[in-house]
């Protein structure tokens, strides 16, 4: 069985392609649980009639009040749902068929090699499309100019796991069942990868398993890394909104370390998480020294380069 997450608010206008693409997986044993953050246009209707085609595999969970954020949301859907495994469904997007069964397929390998005891994550490339589903780009990972390969380092900085391609198991899950530092984390896909980089195993899965729908409302879209219109607006946007965002990559790595400290077991990794989480208050020599040191740096040159500049 696997449970598919999904948060709605206000996707009408795609939403009913995507149920569609999830109830033609090749995969049938799955359940889908909804949060809906207090939509008013038709998605509570499309989603009931969906509901009424599937009743033993649907729940739509109608959040009163609202969570108020897509990481609130699916954090809350993570922490009230039930299954050995958790896939992560945005309402615009569009599924592949054999999404649910690639990415079972290496997560049952990952499994049987490491055991049921260990966090796993599973994620997959994904096909860039626009709002018509016209092909943008075959490939996310060569679009986007990020690493397929997922480095601790490296990930302190830049996340490269996108939640809609992946799949977790119970024991990851299981670390998002206690406090958590809402406020320090910045997406509910970046906390789960640093669980697993930490604690467990990350899996990829080396094809695109669905169409990632670019269009005027998305709340995080896809970009192209080596676009000079998207990299002058980069550097036009400057220190300030780069600097925001490392600090709050510092912040959530503050968090993660109150919150999991005391179960890492390697020395080396916990004072490299902890030295990085408290590093806002440092000098920006001591900053520099520091990614130079750890080789914490971000993927592509441009990416370098504002570190360099801006970090």
């Amino acid at each position: 069985m696997v449970t598919i997450l999904l948060a709605t608010l206000n996707g009408e206008d795609y939403l009913k392609a995507q149920l569609e693409s999830i109830a033609a997986q090749t995969y049938e044993n799955w359940q889908l649980v909804v949060g809906d953050d207090g939509s008013t246009d038709g998605t509570i209707s499309i989603l009931e009639e969906f509901s009424k085609q599937y009743p033993e595999q649907v729940t739509i969970i109608k959040n009163d009040p609202p969570q108020g954020s897509a990481k609130d949301n699916f954090i809350s859907l993570i922490q009230n749902s039930y299954g050995p495994y958790f896939m992560f469904c945005d309402q615009d997007d569009v599924w592949k068929p054999d999404k649910i069964y690639l990415t079972l397929q290496k997560m049952e390998a990952l499994e049987a090699r490491y055991g049921e005891k260990t966090p796993i994550l599973v994620h997959s490339d994904l096909s860039v499309a626009d709002h018509n589903l016209e092909m943008v780009a075959e490939s996310f990972f060569q679009y986007a100019n990020i690493p397929k390969r997922i480095v601790l380092n490296q990930l302190m900085v830049q996340n490269s796991v996108t939640g809609c391609t992946m799949m977790i198991n119970r024991c990851l899950q299981q670390y998002f069942l206690r406090p958590l530092p809402m406020s320090k984390i910045i997406m509910h896909d970046y906390w789960a990868a640093l669980i697993a980089k930490v604690f467990g195993k990350i899996g990829f899965v080396n094809e695109p398993t669905m169409y990632y729908r670019q269009h005027g409302n998305n709340s995080v879209g896809a970009k192209d890394a080596k676009n000079p219109v998207f990299l002058y607006h980069r550097l036009k946007e400057g220190k300030n909104s780069y600097r925001r965002m490392m600090i709050e990559s510092m912040e959530q790595m503050q968090g993660f370390v109150e919150t999991y400290g005391e179960e890492i077991d390697n020395l080396d990794v916990y004072e490299l998480l902890e030295s990085y989480g408290e590093l806002y208050y440092k000098g920006k020599i001591k900053r520099l020294s520091f990614y130079k040191n750890h080789h914490v740096l971000k993927e592509g040159n441009i990416r370098k380069l504002m570190q360099w500049l801006w970090g």
